[in-house]
């Protein structure tokens, strides 16, 4: 009897370590999803990690945490308006779509899509031939790497590296720090482009470090200091249309107006 005392205090007190052990889990989370085909997913609660493929959709809603990671492969999309994602990986030909919520860490491979027009992101990093499309929201850091394009139109970003040989698009949003390295390009599409502290102007090209500022097409201004400019890199200052066809205006005039006083 003592014996058998012996046993089933001791199974009781398993149960109670294991309870103990695994109650923070069932609180924290679902456990792991994988979905493929066609199959959808709304994710409103915590869940340890998720895998997508073909071309499977999750939607990350307010209330919805993946706090492991979450990886899309395939042509699966990942729709996030709101919730947190810590980690998320994009690879083949997957599409990230971000209007809330907030993302700690997105790498994105192949020729994967990020579409940014809300929420928050920590690091981004695209290796590849990527897209990503910056609209809205705001990004601590970017880095640009492979042949990825990268088109700035709205939004804020800390910190953008651009490196390998990839393409970047600025044209509106805010941008703190611009570093350009390896064969990238950056252009700057706007106008009242001015240099300061080491940067100069070679016709289009800006050249050295230091500050550039000018004007967005709807009149909003801006600052940016150019930490990083390898001479392998290229970082151009495009006037708007409207300011070019003036300037070419202009030009004709005075020709008229030389022929006409000759």
């Amino acid at each position: 009897m003592n014996k058998q005392n012996s046993l089933i205090t001791r199974y009781c007190l398993a149960v109670v370590v294991m309870l103990a052990l695994l109650g923070p889990l069932a609180q924290n989370g679902r456990g792991s999803f994988v979905l493929h085909n066609d199959e959808q997913l709304t994710v409103n609660e915590s869940h340890y990690s998720g895998v997508l493929y073909d071309r499977s959709r999750v939607f990350i809603v307010p209330g919805g945490d993946i706090y492991i990671r979450l990886t899309a492969n395939d042509s699966s999309g990942v729709d996030i308006s709101g919730g947190h994602v810590s980690d998320l990986y994009a690879y083949n030909y997957s599409v990230v779509d971000i209007s809330g919520g907030d993302v700690g860490v997105l790498d994105a491979f192949d020729s994967s899509t990020v579409d940014i027009s809300g929420g928050y992101v920590g690091h981004l990093w695209a290796l590849g031939s990527n897209a990503v499309n910056l609209s809205g929201g705001s990004v601590s850091d970017l880095d640009a790497d492979g042949s990825s394009v990268v088109d700035i139109s709205g939004g804020s970003m800390d910190i953008l590296d651009a490196g390998g040989s990839s393409t970047v698009n600025i044209s509106g949003g805010y941008v703190s720090e611009l570093k350009a390295d390896g064969y990238s390009e950056v252009t700057f599409y706007g106008r009242d482009f001015r240099v300061g502290g080491g940067l100069t102007l070679d016709g289009d090209r800006v050249l050295g470090t230091g500050f550039l500022s000018g004007e967005w097409f709807d009149g909003t201004g801006w600052i940016m200091t150019i930490t990083n400019n390898y001479p392998t890199a290229t970082i151009l200052a495009i006037p708007e249309p409207a300011t070019l066809l003036l300037l070419g205006f202009g030009a004709v005039m005075l020709r008229k107006r030389r022929y006409y006083c000759s």
